[in-house]
Parts: structure tokens; C-alpha cells; sequence
């Protein structure tokens, strides 16, 4: 019986190993109007991954209004030409479809996105984890169906400042090589955080309030 204990810890510790050993440091590519974007290659994926991190004056109940206007993520996400919400049961929860451009010959692509969202009243983090789909819409022969995860972190700094940070891993499927994909990952998280910066400035995103915030 301890020999099996024994095995199954030291299996539980070189699992752990082989997870951080493939996980590369974050290495900064863009440092620009307040927004630094970092990238990292893992075993996971040939395709980077990446993240971006900025400071901005808003508030949390600003940016989450934004996040629920599904149909206005096209204004402010980087190349997104569509979306639409599929199903939201509550605040918690949503799941919405959207289309992005791809650049000359490829074609363009879609994908299904979950958001699952929780705030910690403590340390006043809103967090959104962001899981592409496969189900729900069905691909068609126009787009390629992307896939990926990531998160959304949003810290309260202040009572007008908050500390955004967007973080993805992407397979944007089909024929597009990795390396050619690599040479532009700073883009999409670069652009979408401009985006959102201006985005949060709309007063239509003023002055809503959600309960679970406060509990």
C-alpha cells in the first residue's frame, strides 16, 4: 500500500514538472501607449500564446457592460466582423458566437466562445474564463472554426482605476502555419485592448450595477 502511494506521488510530481518545464517564460514584444503584450511558447500548441496587460480609468461594472453588449464586440475586438449571443441563463454565464477576418488567401474565421465569470469581493478581481466551443452552431463551409481558451482578469486599483489583463492561447485552424500566425500574434491582443480602452469611454456603458459585485 505504500509503495503504491509512493508511486502515485512521485507520478503526481513529475506531471507537475513536465507542466512547468513546458511552459516557456513570458517574453515582452510591445510596449506601447500603456499597453505591454507578452508571448510564450508552450508544448500545448505550436501557435503562441499570449498576453496583454494595461491600466485604465474605468470601473469593473464598465467593463462588464461592455462584455454583455455581445453584438457591440464587433466595434472594439480585433477583426471582428460579427457576433451574436447564443445563450446567457444569468450574470454568471454567457455564450456567444462570433466571426473574425482573416487576412488574403484564407478564409475568414469563427468561433463559439464561454464565458464563466466570478468576482472575488476580497481581493476585487473580476475574472472571466473563455473556453471555445465546438458545439451549439454548426461550421460552416465559409469560415474555419477556431479553437482555444484564455481569460479575461479585471483588478479595482482604485475607485476609478482598474488593472486589465487578456490572456489566450488560439489554434486558428485550417492551413495557416504556425510561424506565419507567430510573426502577428501581438495584434489581435494589442488592437482589442485599444479597443476597449476607447470602448469604455461610451456612456452608454455608465452607471450599471450588478448585485453579485457587491456580495
Amino acid at each position: 500500500m505504500n509503495r503504491s502511494k509512493h508511486f502515485l506521488s512521485l507520478c503526481f510530481l513529475l506531471l507537475i514538472q513536465f507542466h512547468v518545464v513546458g511552459q516557456e517564460p513570458w517574453q515582452l514584444i510591445k510596449d506601447k501607449e500603456g499597453i505591454q503584450v507578452f508571448t510564450r511558447s508552450n508544448t500545448v500548441s505550436s501557435f503562441k500564446e499570449f498576453k496583454a496587460t494595461m491600466r485604465i480609468e474605468a470601473k469593473v461594472n464598465e467593463f462588464l457592460a461592455v462584455l454583455y453588449d455581445v453584438e457591440g464586440l464587433s466595434d472594439w475586438g480585433y477583426n471582428l466582423k460579427e457576433s451574436k449571443l447564443l445563450n446567457r441563463p444569468d450574470d454568471m454565464t454567457q455564450t456567444y458566437y462570433a466571426v473574425a477576418k482573416a487576412p488574403w488567401p484564407y478564409k475568414d474565421r469563427d468561433g463559439i466562445y464561454l464565458n464563466q465569470i466570478s468576482w472575488d469581493n476580497k481581493t476585487k478581481v473580476l475574472l472571466v474564463d473563455i473556453e471555445m466551443l465546438e458545439q451549439n452552431v454548426e461550421v460552416s463551409g465559409d469560415y474555419v472554426r477556431m479553437d482555444g481558451y484564455g481569460y479575461w482578469q479585471v483588478k479595482e486599483v482604485s475607485a476609478s482605476e482598474v488593472e486589465v489583463i487578456f490572456q489566450m492561447q488560439v489554434d486558428p485552424g485550417g492551413s495557416i502555419k504556425a510561424w506565419i500566425a507567430n510573426m502577428f500574434v501581438s495584434d489581435s491582443p494589442y488592437h482589442t485592448m485599444l479597443g476597449l480602452r476607447d470602448v469604455l469611454q461610451k456612456k452608454k456603458y455608465h452607471g450599471k450595477s450588478y448585485d453579485f459585485l457587491h456580495d
